[in-house]
């Protein structure tokens, strides 16, 4: 965890800064409770510390010089006590804070206030400073130290953050790193981080006490954390309970309060604490939950999300407010939501507009619905009767709205209590008509779900993210559910190789990109995707649909028709105006199937079409949906894939759960079953208009 924290936040560490300024800043100091002077007793310690020969005997002298100045707060020494509920064993800082109130005998991250790690040495200390005089503030120099135990102690307290942010509902933390007789102050959000300038905390020990006490004397919004998510203690044990029955929850479960921003204030909700963890300290960091909210003292379940948004970029409770407007078919219903109050980073605020750390702002909304996922489908008509839903939405918010929803995934795709799919998490969408808008999204591509992230975004960080990149989205969800869901008689370990290549390959490029995609562009340009030596074990026309939908990608990703080429169309299509030979001879032809992918990318409406009819056809099975068996063989197989789902942050934390009301579904159930086929070597554009 520590490497891949190093390598994804690099560039996100901000300073040096006087650590007087950071005080200042950071923690506004409060006349009534001046810092109360060292004693001589407690400097003899701090001065102890610099002298020990090891970081445990740093501990002792190091907490006796400075637990006074944490006043109320339990000062206690954690590094013999690893957290026991961590997923990632191990953390253990050496030092937590914790309110007086909680005096865990483990590393508790969900209850620490500070997080303090020392250091015997300098040669660890993780940043280095340049002068910020001579320099006005300013430096061309990395302030990140590259060495070897640099980066693994720049990693361990970011690690530390994390925990903390994922534990707990904060929007900032603070932490002390020590090394030898020098210390840093550091303030975290979910942008990156602020870091003073190293000082000698024997020759300034002002500056570390000062600190403590200020600390110690914040109110807890003003160490961090979020006032709107509480203890439901409002609730009767009675409805508590009713509450854990309707979101099936273990009876004694611990239920949460939220408060979501609303037209008329704030509108609350119960349930239990986000289910999954986000691993990473920057980016949206977005996570869902089943809750209730209570209608005259009933719970009905609804579905909480969560997530940092980019300043500048429309909430997602914006974007269902307009797809409302247009009465787009098959998004979820939201009952309330916006940007919660004081909930926004500072880190960018030290920093140049070249930089990679942005201001972001937390943002969380309620949708009346649940659902099912995608990859929970009963048979594969299910599936792609719920992913032509979720197609047909996604068309009618680009053509009738205006919106491209650039986030096409397996976790983006539900099913309603009638089968029905619904598109959902419009976070990343982009509104094609507000200039102000494109421009502000364009600086931060590229957006998706790295598995189902077109070929062509992926060979190219940076391309312009346009219509057909979603529409082949679509067409990679269908092929890596099937590949990774439904029984084969394929060998488990050649299988696995298949999706691992196929959708989670990747290398870092010069630019220190992350590139991939390669080999869905081969599949593509070969005609062979997904690959024909992949069967079922109960054959369905699902696949059939899949290597019909991804046929026009053959234009996007093969080469152009040659000048002989051309000149040879020319020649028969001369023949063909004259009677001479009959017209599907021009069929066949590169120039002929070019155009005709080219045409067919430009809309989703043949493949829209294309959908509908498969689905008319007879021959898909009454009971073939997905293999639980087979999760363990696909899911998380290799490290690559864990770390390829990381890479892009991905909904990959959404909670299964029963069935909740959708209010608004314009689809009847599937039609009468019919024989009728298109695929790009047909002349025709039957069923719905298609371009």
């Amino acid at each position: 965890m520590k490497t891949t924290l190093v390598d994804e936040t690099k560039n996100r560490y901000v300073g040096p800064v006087e650590p007087w300024q950071f005080l200042e800043d950071y923690l506004f100091c409060l006349n009534s409770t001046p810092t109360p002077p060292l004693e001589e007793r407690e400097l003899e310690e701090l001065a102890k510390a610099t002298k020990a020969t090891s970081e445990k005997q740093m501990y002792q002298s190091f907490k006796d010089a400075l637990k006074r100045f944490a006043k109320d707060m339990e000062f206690m020494e954690t590094s013999k006590n690893p957290a026991e509920d961590d997923s990632v064993p191990g953390a253990k800082p050496d030092f937590c804070l914790y309110e007086a109130a909680k005096n865990p005998e483990k590393t508790d991250f969900s209850a620490a206030e500070l997080c303090i790690e020392l250091k015997r040495s300098v040669s660890w200390d993780p940043f280095q400073d340049f002068d910020l005089k001579k320099n006005k503030g300013e430096s061309s120099d990395p302030f990140e130290r590259d060495t070897v135990i640099a980066n693994d102690a720049r990693g361990q307290i970011t690690s530390y953050a994390v925990r903390q942010f994922y534990s707990q509902y904060r929007f900032f933390a603070f932490s002390i790193v020590v090394f030898g007789d020098h210390a840093r102050l550091v303030r975290w959000d979910r942008s990156g981080a602020v870091v003073s300038a190293r000082f000698n905390y024997v020759d300034n020990a002002n500056l570390l006490v000062d600190f403590l006490w200020r600390f110690s004397h914040l109110s807890r919004e003003d160490r961090g954390h979020d006032p709107t998510v509480s203890p439901a203690s409002d609730l009767s044990e009675e409805t508590a309970q009713e509450i854990r029955e309707t979101l099936n929850l273990k009876a004694g479960t611990a239920l949460l309060k939220f408060d979501i921003p609303h037209k008329d204030g704030h509108k609350s909700f119960y349930g239990p604490h986000f289910p999954h963890p986000v691993r990473s300290l920057i980016g949206r960091s977005t996570r869902t939950v089943p809750v209730c909210d209570l209608v005259e003292g009933r719970p009905c379940k609804a579905f909480l999300k969560e997530y940092w948004r980019l300043a500048g970029v429309r909430g997602e409770v914006e974007v269902y407010a307009h797809l409302a407007r247009y009465d787009i078919p098959h998004i979820a219903p939201l009952l309330c939501g916006g940007d919660v109050p004081h909930g926004e980073t500072r880190t960018h605020e030290r920093t140049k507009h070249s930089s990679p750390v942005m201001h972001l702002c937390l943002h969380r909304l309620v949708l009346d619905f649940v659902g099912r996922r995608l990859t929970e489908f009963e048979c594969t008509k299910e599936l792609a009767w719920a992913v032509l839903h979720a197609m047909k939405a996604h068309w009618q918010a680009y053509e009738r709205a205006r919106v491209l929803h650039r986030d096409v995934s397996v976790n983006n795709i539900r099913i309603d209590k009638n089968g029905n799919g619904v598109l959902i998490d419009w976070e990343l969408a982009l509104f094609l008509d507000d200039e102000s808008h494109v421009n502000v999204v364009r600086r931060h591509d590229r957006t998706g779900t790295w598995q189902f992230i077109s070929a062509a975004l992926l060979m190219k960080p940076g391309r312009l993210h346009v219509l057909e990149d979603d529409i082949e989205s679509f067409v990679h969800v269908l092929g890596w559910t099937v590949l990774s869901y439904l029984p084969s008689p394929m060998d488990v370990n050649e299988r696995t190789d298949l999706v691992s290549s196929l959708y989670d390959h990747s290398f870092k490029a010069v630019t220190g990109q992350e590139q991939g995609g390669k080999h869905k562009a081969v599949y593509f340009k070969l005609g062979d995707y997904p690959p024909k030596e992949f069967t079922l074990t109960e054959p369905s026309p699902i696949l059939e649909l899949i290597r019909t939908l991804a046929s026009p990608f053959q234009a996007r990703y093969g080469e152009p028709p040659s000048e002989e080429d051309k000149k040879t169309f020319e020649f028969l299509n001369a023949l063909v105006l004259k009677g001479q030979i009959d017209e599907k001879i021009l069929y066949t032809q590169p120039v002929h199937r070019y155009q005709l992918g080219i045409k067919r990318l430009s809309s989703s409406e043949w493949f829209l079409g294309t959908v509908q009819d498969a689905l008319q056809r007879p021959g898909w099975p009454v009971k073939d949906g997905a293999d639980d068996r087979l999760i363990a063989i696909i899911d998380g197989t290799t490290k690559q894939r864990q770390l390829a789902a990381k890479r892009i942050q991905t909904e990959s934390q959404l909670l299964s759960a029963s069935s909740g009301p959708l209010k608004r579904s314009n689809t009847s159930p599937p039609p009468t079953l019919q024989d009728k086929r298109s695929r790009l070597d047909d002349n025709s554009d039957g069923g719905i208009t298609r371009g």
